[in-house]
């Protein structure tokens, strides 16, 4: 029977997109009853090699939630394991790109991992196109099923708008390819046409990173927006309860499965979002948000437009996205992962198994 368990790749702290997902992958599976030994690929690489090296001949059940150099170097040596009898394993693979590293490999490397993850009992992305690509690749033998990001929900609603300024947010690095060129001209281009809007940037720049001087001139230009360093990751959600919208214009050729998408529903936060990667997957139009093209500063300036002017519509948003938000809390989330462990084979705890279908699994 499977209790215990090692799990391999980053957690926060520090924090990073990958790090904050396992950690509450961890503190949820716990909940159900589940013991999990993490090996912390945020550490030191002696330190994380030898303590991988110690502790993975003596375990029955593995997962590998890492990115692109941990999952590709660790998996072979799971693999041998996993093809003991008894021994199960799950992949749960961060960004956006497995699919197409693998395509990208050449012939007998691809070859290699392609037989290498039929091993695992299930590999697990976070967006359900993501899902349909690996199922086109890898043997029919290995569960492939979509679980996102996740985050814990608030105990209360914030504040939302009554009177005063649309106040828009964003959370997240800051760096070109982020779209903030564009957020600061759609901005500029709402309140010059009237709009009553603020803006709220967090975040933080690459080291040495050219964009940075050319971002804080501009913005310190702008009336009503403004800069405020990077967010500590326990104020993200509270200080979103604050905002009215999320903006999130990302032409980021990695973008996977945002975590701030996520934060930004579980603040009650519509996310105004660039039509691009998975974007579509996570935010419904018209529902708990808007889409628009990449680089399309005119329809995003729209949209700031449009729910400065109309607070019922800002307000039905608002109710769309925490109901998406529920989506992602960690207790349901992971009552989703139990249930997949449970299907693929993984011989679990009767009352781990029950707790996690009490849970309203994911469909």
């Amino acid at each position: 029977m499977t209790r215990e368990v090692l799990a391999i790749g980053p957690r926060s702290p520090p924090i990073t997109g990958p790090g904050l997902k396992n950690r509450y992958i961890q503190a949820g599976l716990e909940g159900h009853g589940l013991d999990i030994t993490w090996v912390n690929t945020l550490e030191t690489r002696p330190r994380t090699v030898a303590e991988l090296l110690a502790n993975t001949l003596s375990y029955d059940a593995y997962i590998l939630s890492a990115s692109t150099k941990v999952r590709l170097g660790v998996a072979p040596l799971l693999a041998a394991k996993l093809r003991s009898p008894g021994v199960h394993g799950a992949l749960f693979p961060a960004g956006g790109e497995f699919a197409d590293e693998l395509r990208a490999l050449p012939g007998p490397v691809r070859r290699f991992y392609l037989r290498t993850l039929s091993a695992f009992d299930g590999v697990y992305p976070q967006t359900d196109a993501l899902s349909r690509d690996l199922r086109g690749l890898l043997d029919d033998s290995v569960q492939v099923r979509t679980v996102p990001n996740l985050r814990p929900l608030p105990e209360s609603p914030g504040a939302k708008r009554s009177a005063g300024p649309l106040r828009l947010a964003y959370v997240g690095r800051i760096k070109e390819s982020k779209g903030i060129d564009d957020l600061l001209a759609a901005y500029e281009r709402a309140s010059d046409a009237g709009a009553d809007v603020v803006l709220d940037i967090y975040g933080h720049f690459l080291p040495d990173d050219p964009y940075e001087e050319r971002f804080l001139d501009r913005c310190s230009r702008l009336p009503g927006a403004r800069f405020h360093g990077k967010l500590p990751n326990e104020d993200v959600i509270p200080t979103l309860q604050n905002a009215d919208a999320f903006v999130f214009p990302t032409v980021y050729d990695g973008e996977g499965f945002p975590g701030a998408l996520v934060e930004a529903f579980a603040a009650g936060c519509p996310v105004l979002a660039t039509d691009w990667n998975f974007n579509a997957d996570i935010v419904t139009d018209g529902v708990d948000g808007r889409l628009f093209a990449p680089h399309d500063v005119a329809a995003l300036s729209g949209h700031i437009r449009e729910l400065a002017a109309d607070p019922a519509l800002l307000s039905e948003l608002q109710n769309g996205a925490r109901e998406t938000g529920r989506q992602y809390s960690v207790e349901r989330v992971t009552a989703g992962i139990v249930e997949h462990l449970d299907e693929s084979g993984w011989d679990l705890p009767a009352p781990t198994v029950e707790r996690s279908r009490a849970a309203q699994p994911m469909q």
